[in-house]
C-alpha cells in the first residue's frame, strides 16, 4: 500500500515521494542475479506447489539506465508542458519519483527486485489454468526486466485462457504494473480497472487501482477505491496494522487535496497514532504522518501547529536519511513557507537556504524545482531588504 506526502505551495511545488509501508525490507544488492524458487513460503501464494525457478536477471546497472532513459524522457515533456501553459502535475509527480529512485539507486533496486519476485510468485496463482511454458516465459521475462516480451506474453495468455476470469484479472493487473512501471499512468489505470472489474474481491488489485487514481488527480474515484479499501484492511487486520493506517493516510492526502483538510486531519491523526505505536517515533511513515497533518493545519492558517508537526517530521527523516535529502529539502522548504506566513523572514530565509542548497546538490542548478526555488529565495532576500529599510526609515 503506497502513502504519499502533502507539500507547501510557498515554493515550487514538489511532490514527494510515495513510500511503502510494507516495502521497507531488503533484498542484497549485491546479488545481482538472485534466484526465485517459485514454491518458497515467502514469495508464492498458499496452495502453490510449482518448483519452477526463475533467476532475476535485472542487474543494478540496467536498472539504473532504465531510469535515466525515463528520466529523460519525462523531463522533456515536463519542460514542454509548462512552456505551453499545460497540466504539468503528472510529470512533475513523475519526475520526482524517478529522481528519489536515483538518489537512493540500491534501495530503489532492492524494492524493485522485491516487486518483482512478489509479481511473479503471484502469477503462480493461475498455474495449471495456463501453458506452463507460457507462464515460465512470461516469469523469466519479468525476472529479466524485458517488460515489453512480458506483456506479450501476458495477452497471448489472455487469448488462450478467456473462459477464466481469474486469468484474465491476473494478466490485466501484471500489465497494470508493467504501465505503471513505464510511468504510462492512464493505461495502467485501464488495465487495473479491468482486474478490478473481474475479481473485485482482490484488495490487491483495488489498492493499485485506488493508487493510480491518485496519482493522476482523480481524488473522488480514489476516494471511494480507498474507502473500500480501508474496510476490508480493517475486517482482515484490525485497528493497529501498517496497511490500515497507509489507507487512513491516503484517505487524508484525497481529502485534503479536494480542500477538506478537518475531515483529512481526522485521517492524518488516525494513521500517526497508529504508526506510531507500530513502528515508534523515529520511522519514516510517521514522519510522513506527521508531514500532512502539518501541511494540513498550514492549509487552515493554523501555522505554529504546522510547524510543530514539520519541525518534528524534519527531525526524524534528519535521523533516517541524513542532511542531503530530497525528503529534507522539502521539509526545509515547507517550514520556510510556514515561517514566511507567521511573518519570520529571518526563519524563512534559514529554511529556504538548506532547501535550495540540498536541491542543487541533487537535482544539479538547472533542474525547473531547483529554478522555482532559487527564485524564491531571491525573492525572500529582497523582501528582507524591504522589511529592513521600513525598520531603518524614522517615522
Amino acid at each position: 500500500m503506497l502513502r504519499l506526502r502533502n507539500q507547501c505551495y510557498f515554493v515550487a511545488l514538489i511532490l514527494l515521494g510515495i513510500i511503502s509501508p510494507l516495502g521497507h525490507s531488503q533484498t542484497p544488492v549485491d546479488s545481482v542475479e538472485q534466484t526465485l524458487t517459485q514454491n518458497s513460503d515467502d514469495v508464492l501464494p498458499t496452495g502453490s506447489v510449482r518448483a519452477h525457478q526463475v533467476r532475476i536477471g535485472l542487474t543494478l546497472q540496467q536498472y539504473k539506465a532504465g531510469l535515466k532513459r525515463l528520466e529523460r524522457e519525462t523531463e522533456t515533456r515536463y519542460v514542454n508542458a509548462l512552456a505551453n501553459n499545460q497540466q504539468h502535475s503528472e510529470y512533475e509527480a513523475q519526475l520526482y519519483a524517478i529522481q528519489d529512485r536515483l538518489q537512493h539507486i540500491e534501495q530503489g533496486y532492492r524494492a524493485h527486485i522485491e516487486d518483482l519476485q512478489n509479481r511473479i510468485g503471484q502469477l503462480e496463482s493461475i498455474r495449471g489454468q495456463v501453458s506452463s511454458q507460457l507462464l515460465n516465459q512470461t516469469q523469466q521475462a519479468l525476472a529479466d526486466g524485458d517488460n515489453q516480451q512480458a506483456g506479450q506474453l501476458l495477452q497471448q495468455m489472455e487469448s488462450q485462457s478467456a473462459v477464466f476470469n481469474n486469468v484474465t484479472a491476473e494478466t490485466h493487473y501484471q500489465r497494470c504494473q508493467i504501465a505503471k512501471d513505464a510511468l504510462h499512468f492512464r493505461h495502467a489505470f485501464t488495465l487495473c480497472q479491468r482486474a478490478v472489474q473481474l475479481a473485485p474481491e482482490r484488495m490487491d488489485y483495488l489498492s493499485a487501482l485506488a493508487e493510480l487514481a491518485q496519482t493522476m488527480g482523480d481524488y473522488k474515484k480514489a476516494a471511494a477505491y480507498y474507502e473500500r479499501v480501508l474496510a476490508s484492511t480493517l475486517e482482515t487486520h484490525g485497528e493497529d496494522h501498517p496497511a490500515v493506517a497507509a489507507s487512513r493516510n491516503n484517505l487524508g492526502t484525497i481529502w485534503d487535496a479536494l480542500g477538506e483538510y478537518k475531515k483529512a486531519i481526522g485521517y492524518y491523526e488516525q494513521a500517526l497514532a497508529s504508526d506510531i505505536k507500530t513502528h515508534g517515533e523515529h520511522h519514516p511513515d510517521v514522519a510522513i504522518d506527521r508531514n500532512n497533518l502539518g501541511m494540513a493545519w498550514y492549509a487552515l492558517d493554523e501555522y505554529q501547529k504546522a510547524i510543530v508537526y514539520l519541525e518534528q517530521a524534519l527531525a526524524s527523516d534528519i535521523k533516517t536519511y541524513g542532511q542531503d535529502h530530497l525528503q529534507i529539502a522539502t521539509y526545509h522548504n515547507n517550514l520556510a513557507g510556514a515561517w514566511h506566513a507567521l511573518g519570520d523572514y529571518k526563519k524563512s530565509h534559514g529554511h529556504l537556504e538548506q532547501a535550495l542548497k540540498i536541491f542543487e546538490k541533487i537535482l544539479g542548478e538547472n533542474h525547473p524545482n531547483t529554478k522555482g526555488v532559487r527564485a524564491n529565495y531571491q525573492q525572500l532576500q529582497l523582501d528582507m531588504q524591504g522589511q529592513e529599510k521600513k525598520s531603518d526609515t524614522p517615522e
